[in-house]
């Protein structure tokens, strides 16, 4: 099999999240034998922000990948056959993170956008941290409407999302993420992308309603296949 490289930690829940789903996967796809029925997988827990940054903590702009970001990549590649990264928006450098690491990245966010496009949906909302343009840009290209939060509602799930990553998530939390997404639904979307990583965390069960795509899950699926030698074919 092939060994995954993951490029993760950057929200280190769903990093977890995104392993425990591969081995889920793994249970279906491969023949299981003590402790062998599972891909290889090397992770790096990336624990800053990908961006470079300002003083104040906000990406400076335009947008460029912090330096260790790709330093982890290139660690990752000298040991791994391809990568995957658990959060969305360094997908935005992912041509900067291919060249580093000398392999491919299995890309979450057209995974998302092949969904998209298989299910037939018209209008799209799209949940992120701040403004999701990891998911607007591509979507906007592809001559898709799409919905996504602004103002008070878009600051109030940021809020949370970073309470996931500071451990401080509660019932609260869960609420707003729901509140969120139906705020999405009530604009008209065909369905809503989970365009944040932690977003199915704070929902739950939920995450799994049939007009919500979970790209962490499409990717969990798609590594393991793609280690075994089954790759998910384009749509």
């Amino acid at each position: 099999m092939k060994t995954i490289g993951v490029l993760g930690g950057i929200g280190p829940q769903a990093t977890m999240d995104f392993e425990a789903r591969v081995h889920r996967v793994s249970h279906a796809l491969i023949p299981q034998k003590l402790n062998l029925g599972y891909p290889p997988m090397v992770v790096a827990y990336h624990r800053s922000p990908p961006f470079v940054m300002k003083d104040d903590m906000t990406p400076r702009m335009p947008v460029e990948p912090a330096p260790s970001l790709l330093e982890a990549a290139w660690m990752l590649g000298a040991v791994s056959d391809f990568l995957v990264i658990t959060a969305n928006a360094p997908h935005l450098f992912q041509e900067q993170i291919e060249a580093a690491a000398g392999r491919k990245v299995l890309s979450m966010v057209k995974l998302a956008l092949d969904e998209i496009q298989a299910k037939g949906w018209k209008k799209v909302g799209v949940l992120g941290f701040g403004d999701p343009t990891v998911y607007s840009g591509p979507l906007t290209a592809l001559g898709i409407a799409h919905e996504v939060l602004a103002g008070d509602i878009r600051d109030r799930l940021d809020n949370e999302i970073i309470a996931v990553w500071e451990g401080r998530d509660n019932k609260e939390s869960c609420a707003v993420a729901q509140y969120s997404t139906d705020a999405l639904r009530r604009r008209g979307a065909d369905g809503v992308v989970l365009g944040c990583t932690e977003v199915p965390l704070l929902l739950e069960r939920r995450a799994d309603a049939t007009d919500l795509i979970n790209p962490i899950q499409l990717l969990a699926e798609a590594a393991v296949r793609e280690a075994i030698g089954q790759p998910i074919a384009s749509k």
